[in-house]
């Protein structure tokens, strides 16, 4: 059953195992390039990885969660800056469990807190990141996802 709201934004959304993440910023900020390099991180490790959408992700809330597909015309399709579009694993659609935003430098936060974003009016973790930072980006996406939180 859908519930309401439905949004189309600008973004980009991968399935990481079992795990749906939501990367969205500025044209040129290392969308598509995190995407990727979190699939390659993935399947170096043995694991699961697949595109949902490149560029154009459709949110809606469905059952408390928020679930991303992208428009059938961009199903399959990662777009490497300066090459253009290149066929990758996909899925047609995914719970998001984390949302990246990704930002100047000088706005990134260090140390997460337990910040969230509502999108569809669904509540989903976020985290503000450095764009065009495609190592660090990935090594905190896995790290909030995929490690224990340790705290003093």
């Amino acid at each position: 059953m859908l519930d309401e709201p439905t949004e189309s934004v600008h973004a980009t959304a991968v399935l990481v195992e079992d795990r749906g993440i939501l990367i969205s910023g500025s044209s040129g900020a290392g969308k598509s390039s995190i995407a990727n390099e979190l699939m390659q991180r993935a399947a170096a490790r043995g694991g699961f990885a697949a595109l949902i959408s490149d560029d154009r992700c459709v949110l809606r809330a469905a059952s408390g969660r928020l679930i991303c597909n992208g428009p059938n015309s961009l199903q399959g399709g990662l777009e490497v800056r300066g090459s253009g579009l290149h066929r990758v694993d996909c899925e047609p659609a995914g719970v998001i469990h984390l949302v990246v935003e990704l930002v100047d430098s000088s706005q990134a936060i260090r140390f997460a807190d337990d910040t969230k974003t509502v999108i569809a009016g669904i509540s989903v973790p976020s985290l503000v990141l450095p764009q065009r930072a495609v190592e660090a980006v990935c090594r905190a996406v896995e790290a909030r996802l995929f490690s224990e939180h340790w705290q003093k």
